[in-house]
């Protein structure tokens, strides 16, 4: 049956004691998170993703050009370089911009209980928590998360609550320390009769007050923001009043948009108990930090930022692989709406100014768009304006990458018009500045490969160059989506795109022992273990190629060996994913399953929450010392890595390449009986299948709006076409013409 496992999975449960914050139930509506853990008591960490102190933020400063970069460019000293850039001196008490941590609520139960179990029913997003003695359940409290509404809403039928306990962020000794180096001063605490909670003030932005009302049968806690701490706290009790008059509509229209996103949400069936349970809780989770009804985008941790340290990268929006990573999750799982918060944001004043800027400083043009690496919700850099956070401009070609992909799921013409080609042409017009004639070729003098450093002799270090294979790549992905949509609609293309089609290489060869491979750049193999794979992005996510030569395909072959060699001793929780559906992309079927197998191990807690450090010492030498910490105080979580595990295991049943849609082109031997249920592809395709004893016997398509798709099927060269209108045997890969709301089916020939 199609999908049928995953069908099947409408919980996920887990034992209590949970032991630590981050392997608890994630809740949340894209902007209010909490995750619910504990042991004799009931804990709920909360956070809201738009609570910032945005004091720090940066774009690039007059002065700061690409001529001049270019003059002070030393190959073989980064700091030449680095001294270029104007930078505005930050006063006493200033950091970067960052999100703040917030807090928990601690909940005892009378008749010394305590949690047992936690349920998550899917069906509803409610969480059911049993309350009893050892191991006697004597009632339930139900938990549920409001989807517009920054509220929990605790259903206590039973009147098993005995106290709330409040624990504020600065409770924690870590918290206290960074926070009062910032100016900040410690949360005024609320208790009053029913209410309990502590307002927390910030030296320039909002307050935040978060609230819990406890009453006989039920709690509610809310999160709201206010110019002051009276209008922060007069609005939470506010939004709580609304709701304890409206409970029946709250919780109803909650079960009903769950309804919905699981109604049309992939099925699975894998022969592995963890994937079909892990890729389920994912899409749960991917819900509840992209939520479309959230009025911010979602960052490296989602919602949920721990209370007992500092957010982890402040918590920001890194734009060289990690927002990408957790929102491509999108495509595949047919929640295309869950991009415009992103979109929005992106598109917004605050954002658009400052990219506006950053071109217009760097190249002196009006009508660029430059986005650097790690930005806060207003699009200002979080710290340290440099060649690193800069000169990346892949962060802008990947994120553009995002608007061109939803137009080829949705063939939304009018965002294609108004939103994705606008975006894309903005981004590519930094990059058409910064090319320069080189050697009778359109060349990069001077860029990066995300995060990559060379080190010399003497301590000289060099993180640029020029022709980076990323950037070259991200350049051909934009050009070929820029000429296609001006096709589309019906526009005058300019001819620079046509050039860079031409003149720019699809990537920089190093060529040792007389074998080529993919260079980092210019004279730069990869000499060591890294974590971005970016000289290899020609392959994923740009698939900038078309048609692979066989001379391409030794070069490939050649890359992927040495990369292979170069081992993954400093990889993170990110860094598996995206390598295995580059491996899934080349065709290893078995090893692109196999670097999930370790990375479950290594980087997937008990609560199937991706961490960023491994969980034990002896695979990965990344951070040593931080890996030796207790966790229940350094665990960091994000959310990349879980996005990016779901994503490479759908990348397994079926992608997209060089424009033709593989059915199985990825599924490990090991894993004889596979089968999915509509999963979306580009043309607004969703498309169904079976695999039995490792053959392929059946896919079903269903196209939303009419148009061709490519088809190929691995392990069938022919299979039978079945339509309303008669059926035919076909070879495969074969072209299908298919109109709006058809549905066909292939089978064995």
């Amino acid at each position: 049956m199609l999908g049928e496992q995953m069908k099947k999975i409408k919980t996920f449960e887990q034992d209590f004691p949970v032991p630590r914050t981050h392997c608890g139930f994630a809740m949340g509506n894209g902007n209010l998170g909490a995750m619910v853990w504990g042991a004799e008591k009931l804990h709920i960490t909360v956070n809201r993703a738009d609570f910032w102190d945005h004091r720090g933020g940066e774009c690039l400063l007059p002065d700061t050009t690409y001529d001049k970069l270019k003059r002070a460019y030393d190959p073989g000293d980064r700091s030449k370089l680095e001294t270029q850039f104007v930078r505005e001196e930050m006063p006493d008490g200033v950091w970067k911009p960052s999100r703040i941590p917030v807090g928990r609520f601690e909940f005892s139960f009378k008749n010394k209980m305590r949690p047992l179990k936690g349920v998550l029913d899917y069906g509803t997003g409610s969480l059911i928590i049993k309350i009893g003695n050892s191991d006697k359940t004597s009632g339930e409290i139900i938990i549920t998360v409001g989807l517009r509404e920054n509220l929990i809403y605790i259903d206590d039928k039973a009147d098993l609550i005995d106290a709330v306990i409040t624990k504020p962020s600065w409770e924690f000794p870590a918290v206290v320390e960074h926070l009062s180096k910032l100016k900040f001063n410690p949360p005024e605490i609320v208790r009053r009769d029913d209410i309990s909670g502590w307002i927390q003030a910030c030296p320039e932005d909002p307050s935040l007050a978060s609230i819990c009302r406890k009453t006989p049968n039920a709690a509610v806690i809310s999160l709201e923001l206010g110019n002051n701490n009276m209008e922060a706290l007069n609005a939470s009790l506010k939004s709580i009043e609304t709701l304890q008059s409206a409970v029946p509509a709250f919780k109803s229209g909650i079960e009903k948009w769950w309804k919905s996103y699981w109604k049309k949400a992939p099925e699975i069936n894998l022969p592995s108990e963890f994937f079909n349970k892990f890729v389920k809780y994912a899409l749960f989770r991917f819900a509840c930090a992209t939520h479309p009804f959230s009025p911010i985008g979602c960052g490296l941790q989602g919602p949920w930022i721990e209370e007992y340290q500092r957010g982890q990268w402040s918590g920001d929006y890194h734009f060289n692989v990690n927002i990408q990573q957790i929102y491509t999750l999108a495509f595949a799982s047919n929640n295309l709406e869950h991009l415009i918060p992103l979109f929005n944001m992106l598109d917004g004043e605050s954002y658009q100014k400052v990219m506006k800027n950053n071109a217009k400083v760097l190249f002196g043009i009006d009508d660029g768009l430059l986005l650097t690496h790690a930005v806060d919700d207003r699009g200002y850099q979080c710290g340290w304006i440099s060649a690193g956070s800069t000169l990346d401009h892949a962060v802008g070609g990947w994120t553009a990458q995002l608007y061109w992909l939803y137009y080829k799921y949705t063939l939304d013409k009018e965002f294609l018009k108004k939103r994705a080609y606008p975006f894309m042409y903005g981004i590519m017009r930094v990059y058409e500045e910064m090319l320069e004639e080189h050697d009778g070729r359109l060349s990069i003098p001077v860029s990066i490969s995300a995060e990559y450093g060379a080190t010399f002799d003497g301590g000289r270090a060099q993180n640029a160059g020029r022709d980076p294979s990323y950037q070259l790549a991200c350049m051909h992905m934009l050009a070929d989506a820029l000429l296609e949509s001006s096709e589309i609609l019906d526009i005058a293309p300019r001819q620079i795109w046509k050039t860079i089609k031409e003149k720019v290489p699809p990537y920089t060869l190093i060529e040792k022992g007389g074998e080529k491979k993919i260079a980092i750049w210019e004279g730069q193999d990869l000499d060591i273990c890294h974590r971005h794979h970016s000289h290899l992005a020609c392959i994923y996510p740009f698939d900038s190629l078309g048609d692979w030569t066989e001379e391409q395909k030794e070069i490939i072959d050649n890359s992927i060996d040495h990369w292979i060699l170069k081992g993954m001793g400093q990889w993170s929780e990110w860094c598996m994913p995206w390598a295995s559906i580059i491996h899934s992309r080349l065709g290893l079927k078995d090893s692109s399953l196999l670097l999930l197998e370790i990375w479950k191990e290594v980087f997937v807690n008990e609560g199937f929450i991706t961490v960023y450090l491994p969980k034990f010492r002896g695979f990965s030498a990344r951070r040593r010392e931080d890996i030796m910490k207790p966790r229940e105080s350094n665990e960091v979580m994000q959310l990349d890595g879980s996005m990016g595990g779901a994503t490479a295991i759908y990348e397994m049943l079926l992608h997209t390449k060089n424009n033709t849609t593989y059915i199985f082109p990825a599924v490990s031997a090991k894993w004889k009986d596979v089968s999915f249920k509509n999963i979306r592809a580009p043309g607004a395709f969703l498309v169904s299948a079976v695999r039995k004893n490792g053959v392929t016997e059946e896919i079903v398509i269903k196209s939303l709006k009419g148009g061709r798709i490519n088809i190929s099927v691995p392990d069938c060269p022919r299979m039978r076409l079945i339509r309303k209108s008669g059926s035919s045997d076909i070879s495969l890969p074969s072209p299908i013409d298919m109109k709006a709301s058809e549905t066909i089916t292939l089978t064995v020939s």
